[in-house]
């Protein structure tokens, strides 16, 4: 007999062979106005990972360590992001499939990729690795409502060709993203604050990208420290023509071809704004320069190289 609230994961095949966990939530009597709602970690035999606890009602407000950790002029670095010390993981593996509204993540070692397909998910003080295409996956056609939350986590593709955090209905929070082709790919209803990517996959012939847009609107990508590094792409790369309603502000980049790729055909509402382009790479800050196109967008002020001097296109 389950006890009230349970959550139950069940491995299935998901057709490529690779176990898939999939959340299921069996119905619970409704709560009365004082007491709490229910949540329980099932205990799951060896064989039966990866496991997560779940609240009908998740707190998205702050954990314990705040972006204060890293506050300007500073930028984010291991030390303010990621696991916080002190946290002990345990163990998942397999990939994840999230299917139940509002569950909740806490304090795993997921070693599998996740799948979001229900609103309201939190991932929080967790680490996320997984040599699949995408480590973790929100896509807007999987779900509606409230997007994901994901923060103070570690992100790694094990040094593969694969992408951090995809695409849709996620804020992003001090996390540590490495050892990917690309730490983001970014579609609409986004944002990634207080991060460091760094460390990309650079083999392959790929184009490694700290952060990519594929399109969409509603991206906000503000401090961050983003490293493309030698061979990489770039810091940031938008969509040559389909971006609105984007702010790109306070990061600080370094390496690539170019830094920089802004808009450079039509796009509407877009703003760079006091970022920092560091020569740690490239005497240019990429190696051809800092940016690109970035003329054409709708508003570029403040930016510097990391001595103060200002950016022009």
């Amino acid at each position: 007999m389950l006890a009230s609230g349970t959550v139950v994961i069940v491995l299935t095949n998901g057709g490529s062979g690779a176990p898939r966990a999939t959340m299921v939530e069996p119905p619970v009597p409704a709560p009365s106005p004082t007491s709490a709602q229910p949540s329980a970690s099932p205990s799951a035999s060896p064989s039966a990972s990866p496991s997560a606890s779940a609240s009908k009602k998740p707190s998205n407000g702050p954990v314990a360590r705040s972006n204060l950790a890293c506050p300007l002029p500073k930028h984010p670095d291991a030390s303010c992001t990621g696991v916080p010390a002190g946290v002990a993981l345990s163990v998942s593996s397999g990939n994840m499939t999230i299917r139940t509204p509002n569950t909740v993540i806490d304090g795993k070692d997921i070693r599998g990729c996740v799948r979001v397909q229900a609103p309201g998910v939190v991932i929080r003080r967790s680490k996320i690795s997984c040599t699949d295409f995408i480590v973790v996956a929100s896509f807007r056609t999987d779900y509606s409502g409230t997007g994901l939350r994901i923060e103070d986590s570690e992100i790694s593709c094990n040094g593969g060709p694969g992408t951090g955090v995809s695409d849709s209905n996620v804020i992003a929070l001090r996390l540590n993203v490495h050892g990917c082709e690309n730490g983001f790919s970014l579609d609409s209803s986004v944002q990634v604050s207080d991060t460091y990517v760094h460390d990309l996959y650079t083999g392959g012939g790929g184009h490694p990208d700290a952060v990519e847009m594929e399109g969409g609107s509603g991206i906000t990508v503000s401090h961050n420290t983003l490293y493309a590094g030698v061979g990489g792409n770039s810091a940031i790369i938008t969509d040559p023509t389909k971006m609105s309603n984007v702010t790109i502000s306070d990061n600080l980049m370094a390496g690539g071809a170019y830094t920089l790729y802004c808009p450079r055909d039509s796009s509407s509402n877009v703003r760079v704004l006091n970022n920092r382009v560091s020569r740690m790479f490239y005497p240019k800050g990429g190696e051809y320069g800092p940016w690109t196109d970035c003329g054409k967008v709708a508003q570029v002020s403040g930016n510097t190289w990391d001595t103060g001097q200002a950016l022009t296109d």
